[in-house]
């Protein structure tokens, strides 16, 4: 079993206990995460657990790693405030002991954050509908940073978005990002993120050779499933697909995704309507439309309604929703609270 504690990375930063996760924390399966400190600040290690699949597998893995080091990497240096800032990166030297092939420990230090944004959101606890905007506000300026040096997150999730200190949140986890003209090892993958979030299009192996349909229409369609979660705590996606007739599903369906969308642009109506009783009233028609515009089953139209933008014209359709969130956010009559749980 891996195991770093007690270690120090090259930069300085000393490695203490494991990192320790929420039973519904997802992602990780291939990090192995501890706290670090160095001068007195505290952060956050992420390492490629190398032991825990076999060897033949390694080099993939370590390409994986890489990839999403050169990305947080490029993140920093082109000074992205609303991603998760990289401190450190490199390899971690385990000892004599170990097996060459297995002595070399690839790594990552990140800025510490409070938490991600799940527990601030919960609908059974009070939190304002000004909160509620306030995050998906944030987090599309996010997404709008990584967009404007083409790049794709594809894993947006609840636990993806992080809150530091000040509540200012911040997207992590680029291990499945996409760089527009850079090669990555996932890019073949039919569903780069967690299967749970993915557009229904990818879930019947319908992928586009356009690179902002196939990968920046991703973004929104997660942007859409944020906006559902943050107001309900439902994976959109996954109540759209139980409202599928088993005929229709993915893995029964053996024909073209263009043929089976009729039926999930039904399903998709029959859920939207199905949950829009529980966002707040005042919001309702106007929230019912960003969900059907940024989770529309047409990866061609997903974003774009409204006169939206087409693929031939920028990578930046989101940022009207940045301005519409922000809108919706001063529009809510509660104050945002300090504090959450």
């Amino acid at each position: 079993m891996l195991d770093l504690t007690g270690k120090t990375t090259p930069g300085g930063w000393a490695i203490g206990e494991r990192a320790k996760f929420s039973d519904d924390h997802t992602g990780g399966h291939f990090s192995d995460c501890y706290y670090v400190e160095k001068d007195g600040k505290k952060a956050f290690l992420k390492a490629l657990d190398i032991e825990k699949f076999p060897i033949s597998q390694l080099m993939d893995l370590i390409a994986g790693f890489t990839h999403e080091s050169e990305l947080v990497q490029l993140c920093k240096e082109k000074r992205l405030g609303r991603v998760v800032e990289v401190l450190e990166a490199g390899e971690i030297e385990r000892g004599p002991d170990v097996v060459q092939v297995l002595r070399q420990v690839p790594f990552l230090v990140f800025e510490l954050a409070v938490g991600d944004i799940r527990g601030t959101v919960n609908v059974a606890t009070p939190v304002s509908d000004q909160w509620k905007f306030y995050v998906l506000h944030q987090t599309t300026l996010a997404l709008l940073q990584l967009h404007g040096q083409a790049i794709a997150h594809q894993d947006l999730k609840p636990s993806n978005v992080l809150r530091f200190k000040g509540d200012k949140l911040k997207l992590a986890d680029l291990g499945r990002s996409s760089l527009r003209g850079k090669t990555a090892p996932h890019d073949n993958f039919a569903i780069a993120g967690a299967t749970n979030y993915a557009p229904f299009e990818q879930r019947y192996g319908h992928t586009s050779s356009d690179w902002v349909e196939r990968r920046l229409s991703t973004d929104v369609f997660h942007l859409g499933c944020l906006v559902v979660f943050t107001f309900t705590n439902i994976c959109f996606p996954e109540f759209v697909m139980q409202r599928v007739a088993l005929a229709y599903r993915p893995g029964n369906w053996g024909n073209s995704y263009e043929e089976v969308l009729p039926h999930i642009q039904a399903s998709f109506s029959v859920a939207l309507s199905d949950l829009s009783g529980d966002f707040p009233a005042q919001f309702r028609d106007e929230l019912v439309d960003i969900v059907r515009d940024l989770c529309s089953p047409a990866p061609s139209l997903r974003g774009r309604s409204n006169g939206g933008t087409t693929t031939a014209s920028g990578l930046l359709w989101l940022q009207r929703y940045a301005s519409r969130f922000d809108r919706l956010e001063k529009a809510a009559s509660v104050r945002r609270p300090n504090k959450h749980a």
